[in-house]
This record gives structure tokens, sequence and C-alpha cells, in this order.
């Protein structure tokens, strides 16, 4: 796994191109600056020109950066390129925007989705930015700012060999997932539904990644994978030029996704809330998920804990 200080003297001087009021997008936050000299004129300057800067925590101010934990492995919400050091996707432009207004970087720390809620209740990461749905029962313990509005799809082998229209067309069969992923519920009750009318249970298999879970339909093991509908179009799209999977989007199961912060991080939450805000008003949320063609999970402003 890679650390959220990775990235060199590289990514050092696009770190503090960007906080001297580089444009929007045009840096690489994905490691930590080092030296004395440059990071003081880097924290001077960020003070200077990021109109959010005093409203984070001391905390955040006195390290220089936040730490976001993420999968790093769902694109195209967050990913690695195939070169397996630069960070893509929809919430890295996101987090690269909201730095603009904050003052400070965004630092990615790569961990496997089941580790990243224990990683934000032990304070090893500071937000939780990955594709992770906002839900009631996670509200209990975290407060999320959201983002973005999508729904849930299947992924099955190229051409629909078993011509899955829902998990109800699955009894009998097996779903993959990720342990932890909230695609469990909706496996269970369909499943549930499948007994009670006769018909055979759905054989829900749980991995540690999603890659991994992923790579079960791929090879045979499975017959599907749930996840998040803009991953699945993206993959079904690009994998092996259109010809490993199709997607299949299933209907109302639409939900928020959102960044995941401490309930005791009322400052860090205000100050993301706020920078998101900025983005969004200033057209860069827009334009960057229409870079992903995803301009239709767009939402006009952050919530907090809209699935409460």
């Amino acid at each position: 796994m890679r650390s959220p200080d990775g990235g060199g003297e590289v990514q050092k001087r696009r770190l503090l191109r960007a906080l001297l009021g580089t444009a929007l997008g045009a840096v690489l936050f994905a490691g930590c600056s080092s030296g004395a000299s440059s990071s003081a004129k880097s924290s001077a300057s960020s003070k200077e020109v990021a109109p959010l800067y005093s409203s984070l925590p001391s905390s955040v101010r006195t390290t220089g950066h936040i730490v976001a934990g993420s999968e790093l492995s769902v694109p195209p919400m967050i990913f690695y390129e195939s070169n397996g050091t630069t960070i893509s996707g929809v919430n890295y432009d996101l987090g690269q925007a909201m730095s603009h207004y904050l003052g400070v970087p965004i630092l990615w720390r790569q961990l496997s989705f089941p580790d990243l809620e224990p990683a934000l209740s032990s304070g090893q990461i500071q937000m939780i930015f990955d594709v992770i749905n906002d839900t009631p029962q996670r509200e209990k313990v975290f407060n999320f700012i959201d983002y973005v509005h999508a729904g849930n799809a299947l992924l099955v082998p190229h051409g629909n060999p078993l011509h899955v229209t829902s998990l109800a067309s699955l009894c009998g069969h097996s779903v993959a997932t990720v342990r932890g992923a909230v695609q469990i519920q909706l496996v269970d009750a369909a499943s549930s539904t499948c007994v009670s009318e006769g018909k055979g249970a759905i054989t829900l298999r749980l991995y540690p990644s999603a890659p991994t879970a992923r790579l079960q339909v791929q090879t045979g093991t499975v017959n599907a994978f749930i996840g998040n509908t803009p991953v699945l179009l993206y993959l079904a799209r690009v994998s092996g030029g259109g010809k490993v999977f199709s997607a299949i989007p299933l209907a109302g199961h639409a939900s928020y996704y959102g960044i995941a912060v401490s309930k005791s991080d009322q400052k860090l939450e205000n100050a993301l809330k706020k920078a998101l805000e900025d983005v969004i008003s200033s057209g860069a949320y827009m334009k960057i998920l229409d870079k992903y063609g995803l301009s239709s999970i767009a939402i006009s402003k952050p919530i907090i804990n809209a699935a409460g």
C-alpha cells in the first residue's frame, strides 16, 4: 500500500506551485513536501491566498495537510492510473479543487474498504474520501458531506449470458461484493425474497477489495458483482475495449456518496463543506463530472447527512 508521504521532489514542486495560486486541477496533491524553507513559504502563501485556511482546525494548520483514506481502486471516482503512482478520478480532482480554497493539500492514504471506517475512528486518517454510501447506520458514527447522488448496478460477463435484469433474476446464482459494502443488505433482502418464492437463495461472497471481487466475475467464479453505478458503467466501457463486462443499473436504489468525517471534528467538517460549496459555485464541480461523463450524478449543493 502507498503511504500519504510518497511522491518526493516532483510532487513537492507541484504542491508549492498550487499553493502559490496555480489554476485549479493543474497539480498533483499526493505527497508531502520536505525542506523547512519551502514549507514555510508554502504555508505563508496559503494564509494569503486561501479563503478558508483560517477556518481549518489548528491541528491541520500545524501539519499543513489533510489525510484522506481511500481504496484508490474504483475508477472513475478514485484510482491509480496504469503507472501505479498517478492518482486520478472525480474524488481526486475534487480534492485538488477544494485544496485551492483550503490552502492545504489533501494527501491520499490507500486502505482496503473494510479498514476505512476503523482508520477514521482511530484518527489514522481525517476523512474518508472514497465511494462510500451515506447511510443512517453510518451516520450514527460519522458525519457525511454528500457530494453526488447515484445508484447501484450489477457487473456481469460481457453479453450478459444469464440475461440478468435485476437482483431478482439472480435467484440460485452467486454475487460478489466488498466486505462492509452497503450493497450487502440489498443482496440479503433479494435472497430472502427468492427463498420465500420457492426459488434458490442468492449466494453472497465477500472480498477485501473491489478489484478482487470484480475479478471473480471475469474468471467465472461468481455470476455478478454488485457495486456503484458510475464505477461499473465505466469499467464495462473500458475493460478489454468494452468486451469483458456488461453493467446492469438497478432501479430504485440510488443514494448519496459522501465525505465521511469524525463527529467530533466540526471545524474540519465546516471547512470541507464550504470548500465544496465554493468548488460547485465556481463551475469546477460540473467540469470535473463532465470530464468523466458523470454529469447525471451532480447535486446542486453539498448536504450534511442526507440519508438521516
